[in-house]
């Protein structure tokens, strides 16, 4: 500045323009955080993937559940796994199930551990970890026992195992006193609720990268029946948009040749009792319905002789008798290329002369039983042993049910042995059972079989057999002709019905 200069006078701003300044320096200083921010996290993998038009409140709520639910996830990512993905792949055989078969392997699992290391086996796994929120209400939301994290993680290893398999979850729930299926179906008006189950499943697919959904809704009571297909045609249309399956659990149901009608409050028709089971479970699975629409129909040929004393007592889970019955029922009703029969991986130990409970048997239980002073009966006909051991008179929480079991020789194994001052007979499932069981759904030209449930803890031997199987290397198997299954469709007039009973029926003495 010159000498000559005119001195010039110092203003000050005004209140109004340090205001405005301040403001444009807040507004600038956040924006270049939050760029700063966007770039810093742009150079890490996100930790959880979210889930797409589910509020805020919904995703924080779901969060906290998943902690409680499965506290051990949250550390998954923090501590380092004992194999990695690459050191499991080579573990795997040399081969992977074939893809372009016509009976595919499939399993549903809790057990990651036994998933991962069994992936190579199956064409389909349904991991079991999804449920409902709520309990005698339903606001459509899912909870999972894999956290986000584990969810994503888990799909990307099981397809870097096996690429061509493909990953349907499963959503469950059995309706009971406490748990029910209500608006997420639709029930009592809500569409809305129903809308939003259906949104939130598919969100849950897309985001994951699942290959479709299993929907597994038990026990439900039979006015849900309509409500249920709504629900079930609408979930499948907004699947199959996006290329993406859908999988039913349904009760196993077998023929009768005593038709009759149910009529139940708030159904447009009554329903067409064609099967053997008198509980509320096989009301609401109409086998020809579902079939339209689902790309697997998986029969739950199971729980034949549930964990209990009454009728029908101690037995076998999946026997073939039973099997054949269900399968001829079904295949009228079904494609068979849609249809699977879902077999146990598992048995029950029941006490003969005594009341100690029943429990489940894997193949550690087998293992132990094994070690100490017992009898194996394979095949295992159950008046036959009665009989030789001439314990009619004392085992009477088997003998009493003698009738069932008449003219039949299971090819499930048993264990017959002693514990606690308690004879014990406990059945379980082998190789030898699982191949006939196999042989069978073979003959039948089946879409496949699946388990439950695949665990770590199953016989291991099973898995040879899959790894021939999943491969074709087994014989061919001759297919069972029309008229033998039309002939297995006709109950016999004398046949002693196998069928599950919630009755509490009084038993009759039996004499052998």
């Amino acid at each position: 500045m010159s000498e000559n200069s005119p001195i010039e006078t110092k203003k000050t701003l005004s209140p109004r323009a340090k205001y405005t300044f301040l403001f444009a320096s807040w507004v600038f200083l956040s924006a270049f955080s939050f760029y700063l921010g966007m770039n810093l996290m742009s150079n890490r993998d996100s930790e959880s993937i979210q889930l797409k038009n589910v509020s805020a409140s919904a995703k924080e709520a779901l969060e906290q559940v998943e902690k409680e639910v499965n506290p051990s996830s949250l550390d998954e990512t923090k501590e380092p796994s004992q194999t990695t993905v690459q050191e499991e792949a080579d573990k795997a055989p040399e081969f992977l199930a074939k893809e372009d078969v016509s009976f595919r392997a499939s399993a549903w699992s809790t057990d990651w551990s036994a998933m991962r290391k069994t992936v190579h086996l199956y064409n389909e796994i349904h991991p079991f970890i999804y449920t409902m929120r709520g309990g005698l209400s339903n606001n459509g939301e899912l909870i999972s026992s894999w956290s986000q994290t584990a969810r994503k993680e888990r799909v990307q290893e099981m397809r870097q195992i096996n690429p061509k398999v493909k990953i349907i979850p499963t959503i469950f729930r059995w309706e009971n006193p406490k748990e029910k299926i209500n608006e997420n179906i639709g029930m009592g008006g809500r569409t809305d609720i129903r809308d939003h189950h259906i949104q939130v499943i598919v969100n849950e697919v897309e985001t994951y990268g699942y290959d479709g959904i299993d929907i597994d809704y038990e026990g439900m009571s039979c006015e849900k029946k309509e409500k249920f297909e709504e629900f079930f045609v609408l979930l499948a249309k907004e699947l199959h948009k996006r290329r993406k399956l859908i999988s039913v659990a349904v009760h196993p149901k077998t023929p009768s040749d005593k038709k009759k009608e149910l009529r139940c409050k708030g159904l447009s028709k009554a329903i067409e009792m064609d099967f053997r089971e008198n509980w509320r479970g096989p009301t609401t699975h109409d086998y020809a319905f579902l079939a339209k629409h689902a790309d697997r129909v998986k029969i739950m040929a199971y729980e034949l002789h549930p964990r209990k004393y009454h009728n029908p007592g101690p037995g076998p889970q999946a026997p073939n008798v039973w099997l054949k019955e269900i399968i001829s029922y079904a295949k009228k009703r079904v494609p068979t290329e849609k249809l699977y029969m879902a077999i146990p991986t598992y048995g029950y130990d029941w006490a003969l002369n005594c009341k100690a409970s029943a429990k489940a048997v894997y193949h550690s239980d087998v293992i132990r039983i094994r070690s100490g002073a017992h009898k194996k009966h394979q095949p295992t006909d159950i008046n036959q042993i009665l009989l030789t051991e001439n314990k009619v008179a004392n085992w009477r929480n088997l003998s009493k049910f003698a009738d069932i079991h008449k003219n039949r020789a299971y090819e499930d194994p048993t264990l017959w042995y002693s514990s606690g001052g308690c004879d014990r007979v406990a059945f379980y499932m082998n190789r030898k059972a699982f191949e006939e069981k196999m042989t069978l759904l073979r003959k039948y030209d089946l879409g496949g079989f699946s388990f439950w449930q695949l665990v770590t803890d199953n016989d291991p031997e099973i898995n040879d057999y899959l790894a021939l199987l999943v491969q074709g290397k087994l014989p061919a198997v001759e297919k069972v002709k029309e008229v033998e299954v039309e002939e297995t469709a006709k109950p016999e007039e004398k046949k002693t019905s196998l069928k599950l009973s919630t009755n509490k029926e009084k038993t009759k003495k039996v004499s052998l």
